[in-house]
């Protein structure tokens, strides 16, 4: 992609020219003001925190909030309109007024015509005033010697212009390495070597473990890939008479190249030294605080990151259980290995890893090793779910790393806190920390770190039933990961793509989301681990049974099964959705042998527990109680809605989303026995609540419910009233046809009763729907 310039109004904002113009005349805007236009522009399509803005653009946080809401209003007497930025309250600001955005990377020069004769009119003149410009052939001469020779310069030589990252990232590849087998670990600990040093002289670069997933497979990534980023640094290293070799060869999207060599004994020290000149011929100033010492253990610990980027995790374990004695007396070894134990969920180790490492790393003189391992401690306390303790830990990281200016480390700080935070209902806290984490993955260079914080920002929009929202974000994300050929981190964008359609009742969008990767053979994804392959599976089928192909979408639930049962790990949270959604397919044909059988493998023993999300556990349980309700258990259906309402009860943070199926069940309950107008309140709060939330699939689901039973109660008005609530998704979804269909049959529209109900079965597929509209259906 060429330079974006946005246009709104009468507007016309150049980032990159930093130039502001209305109607073509140009703006003065302060510099800050100016930069708070472009974040603002540049993601408006959502509100973006204080904290966020005022890190993004002054680049610290240590700013007042009177200094920032002088640089808006500023701003927006510039534009002349106090509706283009919105305040939200609590939150911060948004961008409001529609903009497209233009690729004006083919820009021209003007110039005005000129004149022959009236050209050689004024030199004539000249001449008789000015002596001594009866020279000028000669001067003229000089002057086309001097810009050939400037022009050569340039063309020969335009390495020698400074580098410019602040419209794009860098990127190190893998080190050619030619020396013995025992030496390749280089390829990768030399990489990592390199990005750590491109950061610390304060140049965005992708980290080492990004680069990896964009090459997957190959040696190299292809020529279309490389054309995504603006420096790419290929090192080469040599081992001959005892003597290593290095030399670093770089380019730039826009042609420039550079070329750097050193030599030593030490590879790391001639690496080093290979950087810092390279970075010097780039006109890029750099020193480098992590000096290297040439001994063993330096070398050693690369060893292990080598081992660790290429996840070689056997012989990483081998490497740390056979650390030279020197080497394991050191705090960076003790933070390696109790990272490697966290990352391969040794929860033990790692926690007592991690926490003997804390007692000997003093914030006065190990801040940024004190800081990673407190962040790094995000796993033990979301293990524990002690959301508050680590929301503490990872303040005080935060607070270290803040000062030592340290992006990348900040940014995975942030984005944890925003996690732990979204696990304890603080959505508006999670939404900053999260705001803030993006900023310093894109000051820091890191790519995928932006982007999967993206998709967390997301999560929390859909957690918040905002999934118009989240739609737009997670679709950028998808669409950049494409461009950059990280195929691999597809997964979780398209997921979560499928569930907001999902909860839109966009079911046509979401089968063809589906198709993206389905068959898998035939799409060539490149997904990197099993369990991942059985989510898409899981999510194809339920799109299959939201287009009303129910049949087809269970025959391929109980492949995954089988699938399932083949991993040695089982997937057991999986396994139980899986089972749930067998239940509810099964009851929606009234197969009622299929549905009591997999609603009772859900609730079996403690399955549920290990799904993770209290959501899955409230459909399970409204299922069971369906079935029971069904098959006329109302003695069972009695003690289940109250093992329900107890469970809810206990729940750590009450969510208005599981307060749904509760009050469902509880007017199940209620039903049987003959307490009617006890279960039309119950279903009336559903249908509030559900309203409140304004999740189509919440509402359409709960107000098919209850005007089936308004409507079994004889209360025609209230049924047709909430029956046309429902009218929007009535051509998109069985349900809410049905709810119009069964409303026009109670008030004797022979027509439109017929015509929803053929739409009702047109939807549903192959569901089994009633014959009449008498039958109440939950």
């Amino acid at each position: 992609m060429g330079k974006p310039v946005y246009h709104f109004g009468e507007f016309r904002l150049d980032p990159l020219a930093r130039e502001l113009t209305r109607n073509g005349a140009p703006l003065t805007v302060a510099a800050n003001a100016f930069l708070c236009l472009v974040y603002l522009v540049e993601h408006r399509e959502r509100a973006v925190g204080k904290d966020e803005l005022v890190s993004a653009v002054w680049g610290r946080v240590d700013v007042s909030d009177n200094l920032l809401a002088q640089t808006i209003a500023r701003l927006r007497r510039a534009l002349g309109d106090e509706q283009y930025i919105k305040t939200m309250p609590r939150v911060g600001y948004r961008w409001m007024p529609d903009t497209t955005v233009v690729d004006d990377s083919a820009q021209t020069v003007e110039q005005a015509p000129v004149d022959a004769n009236s050209t050689h009119h004024a030199i004539g003149t000249a001449s008789k005033r000015s002596p001594w410009l009866r020279y000028w052939p000669w001067l003229a001469l000089l002057l086309v010697l001097l810009f050939a020779a400037a022009g050569y310069w340039r063309w020969s030589g335009d390495h020698r212009k400074p580098v410019r990252l602040d419209q794009g990232t860098a990127i190190v590849l893998p080190a050619e390495v030619n020396a013995p087998e025992d030496w390749k670990w280089l390829r990768l600990a030399l990489m990592d070597l390199l990005c750590g040093d491109l950061r610390e002289a304060k140049l965005p670069v992708e980290s080492t473990q990004t680069v990896l997933g964009l090459l997957g497979k190959a040696d190299t990534p292809d020529s279309a890939r490389l054309a995504s980023f603006t420096l790419v640094i290929r090192p080469h290293v040599t081992l001959a008479d005892s003597v290593w070799h290095v030399r670093l060869d770089a380019t730039t999207r826009a042609g420039g190249n550079w070329q750097a060599e050193a030599s030593s004994d030490n590879v790391l020290n001639a690496t080093r030294a290979a950087n810092q000149l390279l970075l010097a011929r780039m006109g890029v100033a750099a020193q480098f605080g992590r000096v290297p010492t040439g001994d063993v253990k330096q070398e050693y610990l690369a060893r292990i990151d080598a081992a660790s980027y290429a996840n070689a995790f056997d012989v990483e374990r081998e490497l740390i259980e056979k650390a030279p004695p020197a080497l394991r007396e050191t705090p960076e070894f003790d933070f390696v290995k109790a990272e490697f134990h966290c990352i391969r969920g040794e929860y033990e180790p790692c926690k007592q890893g991690l926490a003997d490492l804390l007692q000997r790393l003093p914030a006065s003189t190990q801040p940024v090793l004190r800081g990673r391992t407190l962040a790094e401690q995000y796993y033990v306390y979301f293990r524990e779910h002690d959301y508050a303790g680590g929301e503490a830990a990872l303040s005080e990281a935060i607070q270290l790393l803040q000062k030592q200016k340290n992006a990348g480390y900040l940014a995975f700080a942030y984005a944890q806190r925003g996690e732990l935070e979204a696990l304890d209902g603080k959505t508006d806290q999670a939404q900053s920390d999260f705001g803030l984490a993006r900023v310093n993955y894109a000051l820091a260079g890191d790519t995928a770190g932006a982007l999967g914080v993206d998709e967390s920002i997301a999560a929390l929009a859909m957690r918040r039933g905002q999934f118009a929202r989240a739609i737009p974000v997670i679709q950028r994300a998808y669409e950049q990961y494409l461009r950059l050929g990280m195929r691999q981190f597809l997964v979780d964008p398209l997921r979560d793509l499928i569930i907001s359609q999902r909860m839109l009742l966009q079911h046509r969008d979401e089968l063809a989301t589906t198709e993206r990767y389905w068959p898998f053979e035939q799409t060539h994804l490149d997904i990197p681990d099993q369990l991942s392959r059985h989510i898409l599976a899981y999510e194809r089928a339920h799109a299959l049974a939201d287009n009303g192909r129910t049949t087809e979408a269970s025959s391929e639930l109980e492949h995954l099964l089988a699938d399932i049962a083949l991993d040695t790990k089982g997937e057991p949270g999986l396994q139980v959705t899986v089972y749930i959604l067998l239940a509810k397919l099964a009851l929606e044909r009234n197969d009622m042998q299929a549905a009591p059988s997999w609603i009772n493998k859900a609730m079996t023993g403690h399955l549920l527990e290990k799904d993770n999300d209290p959501r899955d556990e409230a459909d399970a349980r409204l299922i069971n109680a369906l079935v029971l309700q069904r098959a006329g258990k109302s003695q069972e259906l009695k003690h289940a809605v109250a093992d329900m309402q107890a469970w809810a009860a206990g729940l750590r943070n009450q969510d208005e989303w599981i307060a749904i199926p509760l009050l469902r069940a509880q007017a199940l309950d209620a039903w049987s026995e003959g307490q009617h107008e006890q279960a039309l309140d119950h279903l009336k709060l559903a249908m509030s609540k559900a309203n409140e939330l304004g999740v189509p699939e919440l509402i359409v689901d709960a107000g098919q419910a209850y005007t089936q039973s308004l409507l079994a109660a004889d209360k025609v008005e209230e049924a047709v009233a909430v029956s046309g609530e429902l009218s929007t998704w009535a051509q998109l979804d069985w349900r809410a046809a049905w709810a119009q269909a069964c409303a026009y049959r109670a008030l004797g529209q022979a027509a439109s009763w017929e015509r929803y109900r053929q739409t009702a079965r047109e939807l549903a597929g192959d569901r089994v729907l009633p014959a009449d509209a008498s039958v109440v259906m939950y």
